[in-house]
């Protein structure tokens, strides 16, 4: 009866340890025994019989890379210290898998170790999964390095607690309003008051404006926001992406602003010369002659980023598209 109820128990071990890809070893500090169950048999990719249980029989089958930690453990038990820690294995056929072991440390009476006990699981499958995140967020970040954008998450208050490639990452998420400071005075407003409205509509926003730079200048950017909702409605968090709009350069070449577009914005905007030339704090003799080109001026004129400027706060947003002529556009 008492080998019925031990084989019994066996089998029903041996099904816990298959079903759950673990196993188990004890090691008798004492004498320097060790024993294997099945399961840790075949986490190591060893058949029952063919080695002599030991820490040696473990590092035989042990990735090169790992072998130096694994011996460290072994010290490490001598000393009674209760230890956590992963190691690769190489299996029959150059299969790798990834073993994590928990190691239990039994002292006597006067404190000196004399047994261990290690539970021990195949997390091969969690690894590999942790390998393609780790891959996928890798190619993430230099494809958003790539495009000179930076990426950021928000609290639904807007406050940024996460950003990738920012300069000014730590002062961002350290300060409640310290990515208002970094953006140019004259499009603060109209950062707040979009901002403002798609958080009171609970919907994305598309904004441009200048964003102050390591080296002290500012760049143009264009920054989207999208707000994400639970399941009652109200926004969780803000994702959103700024993008360098780099306006005085294409793949062609230098380009700028052209008198077309200066032309065409006014109208937009049913604006007079002198209208412009205030906003921008210009003549409106350099107006009429940037407007007298239908293309670029030849060289950096001082006025045109200021119009430029003037232009996009009222509200006008210039396109320079790889295909056809440049645009304007109510933004």
């Amino acid at each position: 009866m008492l080998n019925l109820l031990k084989r019994g128990t066996e089998e029903s071990f041996g099904l816990i340890e298959r079903e759950l890809r673990c196993g188990l070893w004890s090691w008798n500090l004492r004498t320097n025994e060790m024993h294997w169950s099945r399961g840790y048999y075949d986490l190591l990719g060893i058949e029952p019989g063919r080695v002599t249980p030991s820490f040696a029989a473990i590092l035989q089958v042990t990735h090169p890379d790992d072998r130096s930690a694994q011996a460290e453990a072994e010290r490490v038990i001598q000393k009674a210290s209760t230890i956590r820690r992963k190691f690769r294995v190489i299996r029959p056929g150059g299969n790798i898998a990834w073993i994590y072991c928990q190691i239990i440390v039994f002292v006597d009476s006067e404190g000196a170790a004399e047994k261990a006990i290690g539970v021990c699981a195949d997390i091969t499958a969690r690894e590999d999964q942790l390998n393609r995140l780790r891959t996928a967020d890798e190619r993430y970040r230099a494809l958003i390095k790539a495009a000179g954008a930076v990426v950021w998450i928000a609290k639904s208050d807007g406050r940024i607690h996460e950003l990738v490639n920012c300069d000014h990452g730590s002062q961002l998420v350290a300060s409640e309003s310290g990515w208002l400071q970094l953006v140019h005075p004259d499009d603060q407003e109209k950062m707040l008051r979009v901002c403002a409205a798609a958080s009171r509509e609970k919907r994305g926003y598309d904004v441009v404006h200048r964003f102050l730079q390591a080296d002290g200048t500012f760049r143009w950017k264009r920054s989207t926001g999208q707000p994400l909702l639970d399941d009652a409605g109200n926004i969780k968090e803000w994702l959103g992406i700024s993008v360098d709009l780099d306006r005085n350069t294409t793949r062609s070449g230098v380009h700028r602003v052209t008198g077309a577009q200066i032309r065409a914005a006014r109208g937009l905007l049913r604006w007079s010369v002198l209208d412009l030339a205030q906003a921008a704090g210009t003549t409106r003799a350099t107006i009429r002659r940037l407007e007298e080109l239908d293309g670029a001026p030849s060289h950096n004129d001082p006025a045109l980023p200021l119009i430029e400027a003037a232009l996009a706060r009222a509200g006008v947003e210039f396109l320079f598209p790889e295909a056809g002529k440049p645009a304007v556009r109510p933004r």
